[in-house]
C-alpha cells in the first residue's frame, strides 16, 4: 500500500521536485493533475511514464458533480465528462476516477438527502449510468469508481457488494472509504465494519482514504466529526491489516485538511500505526 495527500504535480516538470517533498513524509503516491483530461494524449503519456520512472503511483481523480441530477441534458454531459476523463486517465497511468452515486434532490447537491436514494429504482437508475459511462471504453489500467457516502444506498458492505456484482463489469469497483461507510450500527464496531468490507469486498477495491470520526457528545442530536487519525473511533489496525492484504501499489490518502503540518501529524500517526499492526506503507525506490 501506498500514502498520499496534499502533494500533487500539476505538470511532468514538477514531478521529480514533488518526489523529494513526498520523501519527507514517506509517501509514495499522488492524485491525477489537475486538467488532466484536457491535454494531448502525449502529454497524459509523457507524465505518466515519468511518474513510473520515479515510483510514484497515480492513484485517483475526482469528479463530484452530481449523477443522479434530474434534467437529462444535464447528466447526459457529465457522463461524458467522466468517459473523458476515464479515457485519459487510461493514457496517463492513473488507476482510477472516483466519484459519488449522488442525489435525486431537487437542490441538485450530489450529497444532499433524499428517500429516493436509497430506493430500489435508484439502484437500477445508477446501474445504468454506470454502463452508459463505461460503455465501449478501453480500460486496462483504470477503473470507475464509487465512493461510499451516507446519503445513498452504496454505503454498507453487503448492499456495495450487491451492486457492484449487478453492474458486473470489470472495469467498475469500490474506492473504499471505510470512514463514509460507518452507521449506528457500527460505530462502535468498526473493527467489525473493517472485517466484513474486506470479506466481501477486497477483489473491488481500487483507491482508499484514511479517515477518522468522533462522536461530539455536546450536540443536541446525533454529530460524528472527521477528526485526525487515531483521535476517533476507527480502527485502524483492523483497517490497516486489511489493506495490506491488498495490492501492495494500492494508494491510500489523508483528506480534508489545509495545512501541511495537518497532514504531517496524520501521515506520522499512520506510519506508527502501521509499524503497530506489523504492516507498512511501500516508500519510492531509490531512483538513479
Amino acid at each position: 500500500m501506498r500514502l498520499g495527500g496534499f502533494f500533487s504535480a500539476a505538470t511532468r516538470d514538477d514531478l521529480e521536485r514533488v518526489a523529494d517533498r513526498l520523501d519527507c513524509y514517506g509517501l509514495a503516491a499522488i492524485p491525477a493533475p489537475g486538467g488532466y483530461h484536457e491535454w494531448p494524449d502525449a502529454e497524459c503519456s509523457a507524465y505518466g511514464e515519468e511518474a513510473s520512472r520515479l515510483d510514484i503511483v497515480i492513484g485517483e481523480c475526482g469528479y463530484w458533480a452530481n449523477l443522479l441530477v434530474r434534467d437529462g441534458e444535464t447528466r447526459a454531459t457529465r457522463i461524458n465528462d467522466i468517459r473523458a476523463r476515464l479515457a485519459k486517465a487510461e493514457v496517463l497511468g492513473c488507476g482510477s476516477v472516483v466519484s459519488l452515486v449522488g442525489s435525486a434532490h431537487p437542490s441538485g447537491g450530489a450529497a444532499a438527502p433524499d428517500a429516493y436514494n436509497y430506493s430500489d429504482a435508484c439502484k437500477d437508475e445508477f446501474r445504468e449510468i454506470v454502463l452508459r459511462i463505461l460503455d465501449g471504453l478501453s480500460l486496462d489500467r483504470t477503473k470507475y469508481i464509487i465512493e461510499p457516502w451516507h446519503n445513498t444506498f452504496f454505503y454498507k458492505p453487503a448492499d456495495i457488494a450487491e451492486f457492484i456484482d449487478r453492474v458486473d463489469h470489470p472495469a467498475f469497483g469500490l474506492h473504499l472509504d471505510l470512514m463514509n461507510m460507518i452507521s449506528q450500527e457500527t460505530f462502535y464496531d468498526t473493527t467489525g465494519l473493517a472485517r466484513e468490507t474486506f470479506a466481501l469486498l477486497s477483489d473491488h477495491v481500487a483507491s482508499v482514504h484514511l479517515k477518522d470520526a468522533q462522536f461530539d457528545a455536546s450536540h443536541h442530536w446525533v454529530k460524528w466529526d472527521e477528526v485526525d487519525i487515531g483521535d476517533g473511533v476507527m480502527d485502524y489496525e483492523a483497517y490497516l491489516t486489511g489493506l495490506a492484504e491488498l495490492d501492495e501499489d494500492m494508494p491510500c490518502y489523508c483528506e480534508h485538511m489545509s495545512e501541511e503540518r495537518e497532514y504531517a501529524l496524520n501521515f506520522a500517526r499512520l506510519h506508527h500505526l502501521a509499524k503497530g499492526a506489523g504492516v507498512a506503507f511501500r516508500r519510492r525506490a531509490a531512483v538513479a
